[in-house]
């Protein structure tokens, strides 16, 4: 990175995106910025320092340039973006910021005391958080109450307009059902719902990280061995491509297909997932716990096709499953306000003015 670059950003007065990590969401906000022609970088923590050319606004430095850039830009609007609260420790003894987080510990079954410590103290201590679920805002109510909140939630990527569906169910046809996203064997788990919709005679695909494939090892071994010409594990290119294909599906699977789960009821009923806008933008039925409050607000919110997740144990044939989605099946959906691209992009607009 040339130091002209670097002393520009140094006095850059718009808006920065500090980004721990890449994240599907952090590309949807961004969105919603172009919606309003804000002039904004985006700032993102590699071990490999580059300009990226064909994002004329993204700029990879390494950590220390990271940190320094961080500290020495002091009239800029900053967003720092990271997967837990926690994470956002540093920043506070070095400047001001916003933080949008992607997750919590609380709610979490390993959380020990230190992270729950650490991630209250950076709670109590910001000035300003950007939501994308409610999760935060439940359990950190006491502390948030006083401080700048936005709500932006996961969004579609397609327009505003009414669209209508157009994925049929036929009696005769195969039943497709996609699992999207990190699962394991233990909480984020599937395994139950998939080899129930296995033995009924769906085929399911799977697009997940290549670190699941270690999570789900004895899952897969057995699924394998007695479903093999029913499932499929897909290598994840595209989001766009991912969309393009499972549009075609009629399932989506949500995690957790587990009735007593060790994850906290807050965070369960409270968190989002990016996978249930993939869903709802490839125009499926969606399988999801009833507990998942937050999840089926969204789902609700865009008219989408749904039902509970554990609903699925009654049924007892591929003909009975087909006439549940049919029964299940919604032709149009609309979009309410708070999922609407010129709505959230005003709102933002306003927040960080």
């Amino acid at each position: 990175m040339s130091f002209d670059i670097i002393k520009k950003l140094i006095t850059f007065r718009g808006l920065f995106f500090f980004i721990e990590t890449e994240n599907i969401y952090i590309h949807k906000i961004i969105q919603l910025l172009n919606e309003k022609k804000i002039d904004y970088k985006v700032i993102i923590k590699s071990k490999k320092k580059k300009f990226d050319s064909k994002r004329k606004n993204f700029f990879y430095l390494n950590k220390i340039e990271f940190f320094l850039l961080f500290l020495l830009n002091r009239d800029s609007k900053k967003i720092l973006f990271v997967s837990q609260p926690i994470y956002a420790i540093y920043y506070l003894f070095l400047n001001k910021f916003t933080l949008i987080a992607n997750d919590c510990h609380y709610g979490l079954p390993n959380a020990t005391f230190v992270k729950l410590f650490l991630e209250k103290f950076v709670i109590r201590n910001l000035s300003s958080i950007i939501h994308r679920d409610l999760r935060l805002w439940k359990i950190y109510k006491k502390y948030l109450i006083s401080k700048k909140n936005l709500l932006i939630p996961d969004y579609l990527n397609s327009t505003d307009q009414t669209i209508e569906k157009t994925n049929k169910v036929q009696t005769s046809q195969n039943i497709y059902a996609a699992v999207l996203g990190w699962i394991d064997e233990n909480e984020v788990k599937v395994t139950e719902t998939v080899i129930k919709l296995l033995k009924l005679g769906v085929r399911v695909h799977f697009y997940i990280p290549d670190i699941c494939f270690k999570e789900i090892k004895n899952f897969s071994t057995y699924i394998k061995k007695y479903y093999g010409d029913q499932i499929e594990f897909k290598k994840f290119e595209t989001h766009s491509k991912m969309i393009s294909e499972i549009s075609k599906f009629h399932i989506g699977i949500c995690p957790h297909s587990k009735k007593n789960s060790k994850i906290n009821s807050l965070y369960r009923e409270n968190c989002s997932s990016s996978r249930i806008i993939d869903y709802i933008d490839a125009e499926l039925t969606v399988l999801v716990s009833k507990k998942a409050f937050f999840q089926r607000f969204i789902l609700n919110a865009h008219n989408a096709n749904f039902f509970n997740i554990f609903d699925l144990d009654e049924i007892q044939s591929k003909e009975e499953l087909i006439a549940v989605l049919k029964a299940n099946k919604r032709e149009i959906f609309v979009k309410k306000k708070i999922f609407k691209k010129n709505y959230l992009s005003s709102s933002f607009e306003k927040f960080m003015n």
